[in-house]
C-alpha cells in the first residue's frame, strides 16, 4: 500500500495505491472536511487512425464500453507542491503527462493535462474523458454521504443562456442526475459542459472551472453509471474537472500527429461558503486574477443609438415605426438622432445597421452622407458627442471578393440568415487583410467605438459547416477555432493601431457558446461583452426574469457587459432603465423622440442622477444583495449605492440588511432619490456593534429606489 500526498491548508489530494483495490484518487477539502472524490480517477479515450462513421454511431451508444484505459503509470512528486502521473493507455502509442499543482497558501488546487502521440501515424480522438470519480447513489445501500442535499449550479448563468434559451432549471438535484431528468437537448448549457459549475448545499460547497483563455474547452459535470445484475440495477457515479471533448472542443486536441503533444487548459478547483452568489463571486475573483477586468481609466460613454427611433433596412414588419420611411433614413434624421442625444444627456451617437452601402461591407455611404470626415466632425465639434458604428462579419450582396465567401462542399455560396439575406463569411486571411483595411479607414475619421457583430460560423440554423473552399488558405472544412481566431485578428488589427476605441466583441461565432472570457485580456482586445441580446424588448425581459442572467453574469464577471435598450418600452417609473444601469456598465438607450412626453422627461432627469453615480456603475464592484437589491462599491473611497426594484403591482416594504465590514464600506449617512433624481430622505446610519445597518425602503409598484451611500 503507497499514498502519494499532495496538501496545505486548503486541500488533501491523496492518491492511494493497494494490491486489493487498484488506485483511488481522494481529493478532500480542509475547509468544510468533505471528500468531493474517492474513486478511482476516470481515464478513457476513444482512438482512430482513419476518419469513419462508426464513431459516430458509437457515440449515440456507450463509447466508454470501448474505450481505453491506462495501462501503466508512474507516480511522483515534482516539490512539495507538483504531484505528476506519467502513464500510457493500453493498446495504444498514446502517453498521458497529468499534474497536480497546489501552491502553499493558495486555495485554489489546479490540473494540467498533456497528451502525446508517441507512435509514428496520425491518431484521431473520438473521446476523451478524464475525470474525478464519486459514487452518488448505490443501488443496494441508496445516496452516499448526504449527497441527496447537494445541487448542481452552472456558471455563469442558470436557468438562461443567451436571448432564446430557457434550460427550465435554475439548478440541478440529485434526483435529477440520478435519473435523467435533464434538460431538452437544445437548451443544454451547453451539454452540461459550462464554464464551471457549484457542487454543493445550503452552506457551501466545492466550485470546479476549466481555464483556456485562447481555445474552447468547457468544465464537464457528468452522470456515469455502473450496470449491476438485475433489470434497471445500477450505481450512478458523478465525474467532474479534468478534460473532455464536447461537440469537437477544443478542436486541436482532436488530432495528434506523430510525436505530437497538446495540452489542455487547467481545471480548478476551489471551495466557497454559502449560497450560490458566494460561489460566482469565487470564480470572478479567479478571473479577476487572469486579468478579465476593466481598465482603470474605463469611462465608457452613454449611447444613444438611433436604431430605436429610425429602424433599419431589413426590419421589414415595421417594428419600429408605422411607416417604410425608415428603410432608408437619412442625413438630416441622423443630425435629429444627435440633437436628442445631446438633449437627453447622452454621450454617444451609436449608428446601428444602415450607414454603408450594404450591410457588412463596413465602407461608408458617401452618396447618402456625405463624407464620413466631415459627419464625425459635426458630431464631435457641434453636438459634442462622442461617434460610434455597428459593424457586420456576416454582409449582405454578390459584389464582394470571391474569397469572403463561404463554400460548401458542393462550392455552393452559404447563405447566413434568410431573414436577412446575408451570406456567410470565410473568415480566412485575404478576409482578415481587407477587412481590416475597410475598418481602419473607419477609424482615422474618429470613430470612438466599435461593435462586431454578426460573426455566425456558417449558417445560423445549422451548426458548424465550415467552408470547404480549398483555395482560401484554410484547412478544409475550416475549423470554428480558425474562424473564431481570425475575427479576432481584425479586432487585435484595429487596436493595434487606435488603442483608445473601445470594442464590444459578440461571440465569436462558434456554437455552442464559448466561455465568455475566451480571448479576452490577450495583447490588443477587446474590451467588452455583447449584454445577452436583452435590446428588443427589455422590459419584457425584466418582468419575465430572463434578464436575470445579466444579474448572474455580474455576479461571476467584471468584463463589462454592453447593451442598448429601447425606452420606449419603459414606463415613466424609469423601472427598466435603472435595471440595466445597474448591470450593463456601458450603456446605450433611444426610442424617444417627443421631449414634452412625461417619458422622455423623466428619462432626462434619470440621467441626471446617473451620470453623478456613474463611476460607482461603471467602475464600482459589483455584489447581489438579492436579485432586486444590487450593491456597486468605489473600494478605494469605500462608498456605495445601492439600487432596489419594485417589479410587481402594489407597494413594497423592502429591508435590506447591510453587514459594512463584509463590504469595507466606511459610511455614516444615505440618501435616497428617486428614479427621477428627486431626493426623498436623508439619514444617519447607526450600525449595530456587529457593524450591521438595515435599511427599510417603501417601492412604489414597478418602480427603482436609488441610495447614495455616504461618509
Amino acid at each position: 500500500m503507497t499514498d502519494y500526498i499532495l496538501e496545505n491548508q486548503y486541500w488533501e489530494l491523496k492518491i492511494h495505491k493497494s494490491t486489493s483495490h487498484g488506485f483511488r484518487y481522494i481529493l478532500c477539502s480542509k475547509v468544510n472536511n468533505i471528500v468531493y472524490a474517492d474513486e478511482e480517477y476516470h481515464y478513457r479515450i476513444l482512438t482512430s487512425r482513419k476518419r469513419g462513421s462508426r464513431y459516430s454511431y458509437l457515440l449515440h451508444i456507450n463509447p466508454e464500453s470501448k474505450a481505453k484505459k491506462l495501462s501503466s503509470r508512474e507516480i511522483f512528486t515534482k516539490n512539495a507542491e507538483t504531484l505528476i502521473i506519467e502513464g500510457k493507455f493500453e493498446d495504444t502509442n498514446i502517453l498521458i503527462t497529468h499534474e497536480f499543482i497546489l501552491e502553499r497558501g493558495s486555495e485554489w488546487l489546479d490540473e494540467r493535462i498533456t497528451l502525446t502521440n508517441s507512435g509514428n501515424k496520425k491518431v484521431r480522438f473520438k473521446l476523451i474523458n478524464f475525470a474525478f470519480k464519486k459514487a452518488l447513489f448505490r443501488q443496494y445501500s441508496g445516496w452516499n454521504e448526504n449527497l441527496d442535499e447537494f445541487t448542481l449550479t452552472s456558471i455563469p448563468t442558470r436557468r438562461y443562456i443567451g436571448y432564446g434559451d430557457d434550460r427550465r432549471k435554475e439548478y440541478f438535484s440529485a434526483n435529477d442526475i440520478i435519473f435523467g431528468a435533464w434538460v431538452a437537448k437544445e437548451a443544454e448549457m451547453p451539454g452540461f459542459c459550462a464554464e464551471g459549475w457549484l457542487w454543493g448545499n445550503s452552506l457551501g460547497g466545492l466550485l470546479t472551472c476549466k481555464y483556456n483563455q485562447s481555445q474552447m474547452e468547457y468544465s464537464r459535470f457528468q452522470r456515469l453509471s455502473k450496470t449491476l445484475p438485475g433489470r434497471g440495477a445500477e450505481d450512478i457515479y458523478i465525474i467532474f474537472g479534468g478534460v473532455s471533448l464536447y461537440e469537437g472542443n477544443p478542436e486541436l486536441a482532436t488530432v495528434l500527429e506523430s510525436q505530437e503533444s497538446y495540452s489542455f487548459g487547467a481545471s480548478r478547483y476551489a471551495v466557497y461558503e454559502g449560497d450560490y452568489k458566494e460561489g460566482y463571486y469565487l470564480y470572478r475573483s479567479h478571473l479577476e486574477d487572469q486579468g478579465h477586468k476593466f481598465n482603470e481609466d474605463y469611462n465608457p460613454p452613454i449611447h444613444w443609438n438611433e436604431l430605436y427611433n429610425l429602424g433599419w433596412v431589413d426590419e421589414k414588419t415595421g417594428f419600429f415605426v408605422d411607416t417604410t420611411d425608415f428603410e432608408v433614413y437619412t442625413l438630416e434624421q441622423l443630425y435629429n438622432e444627435a440633437t436628442l442625444a445631446k438633449d437627453i444627456g447622452g454621450e454617444s451617437l451609436y449608428l446601428d445597421p444602415g450607414w454603408n452601402i450594404a450591410l457588412g461591407s463596413e465602407i461608408w455611404n458617401e452618396e447618402r452622407f456625405g463624407s464620413l470626415k466631415e459627419f464625425s466632425r459635426n458630431v464631435h465639434e457641434k453636438y459634442g458627442l462622442k461617434l460610434a458604428l455597428h459593424l457586420m462579419m456576416n454582409f449582405e450582396g454578390e459584389n464582394e471578393p470571391d474569397e469572403f465567401y463561404l463554400r460548401s462542399k458542393k462550392g455552393v455560396r452559404v447563405v447566413a440568415d434568410p431573414y436577412l439575406n446575408l451570406y456567410c463569411v470565410c473568415a480566412n486571411e485575404h478576409w482578415v487583410k481587407e477587412k481590416t483595411r475597410r475598418i481602419l479607414e473607419l477609424a482615422k475619421e474618429g470613430i470612438d467605438f466599435f461593435m462586431f457583430d454578426f460573426t455566425d460560423f456558417s449558417m445560423f440554423m445549422v451548426d458548424n459547416l465550415g467552408c470547404f473552399n480549398k483555395e482560401h488558405g484554410h484547412e478544409v472544412p475550416m475549423r470554428r477555432q480558425t474562424h473564431a481566431e481570425n475575427i479576432f485578428k481584425v479586432i487585435q488589427n484595429v487596436k493595434k493601431s487606435y488603442p483608445h476605441i473601445l470594442i464590444e466583441a459578440h461571440d465569436r461565432g462558434v456554437k455552442p457558446r464559448h466561455p465568455l472570457y475566451f480571448q479576452h485580456n490577450l495583447p490588443h482586445s477587446f474590451d467588452e461583452n455583447w449584454g445577452f441580446e436583452c435590446m428588443w424588448n427589455p422590459m419584457q425581459d425584466l418582468l419575465s426574469g430572463r434578464a436575470l442572467q445579466l444579474f448572474e453574469y455580474n455576479l461571476a464577471y467584471s468584463i463589462p457587459l454592453y447593451l442598448h435598450i429601447n425606452e420606449n418600452s419603459d414606463n415613466e417609473n424609469m423601472l427598466q432603465f435603472w435595471w440595466y444601469a445597474s448591470l450593463t456598465r456601458h450603456l446605450g438607450i433611444g426610442g424617444l423622440s417627443d421631449r414634452e412626453s412625461m417619458k422622455y422627461k423623466a428619462l432626462k432627469n434619470a440621467l441626471i442622477l446617473y451620470k453623478k453615480l456613474k463611476p460607482f456603475f461603471v467602475r464600482g464592484t459589483f455584489y447581489g444583495i438579492n436579485q432586486n437589491v444590487h450593491l456597486h462599491i468605489d473600494e478605494k473611497d469605500q462608498l456605495g449605492v445601492i439600487t432596489a426594484y419594485n417589479l410587481t403591482s402594489r407597494v413594497q416594504n423592502v429591508e435590506i440588511k447591510l453587514d459594512l465590514s463584509k463590504f469595507g464600506l466606511k459610511i455614516s449617512k444615505f440618501d435616497i432619490y428617486n428614479s427621477v433624481n428627486q431626493k426623498i430622505r436623508s439619514t444617519d446610519i447607526n450600525p449595530d456593534s456587529n457593524d450591521n445597518f438595515i435599511l427599510n425602503l417603501e417601492i412604489p409598484s414597478l418602480s427603482p429606489i436609488i441610495a447614495v451611500l455616504k461618509k
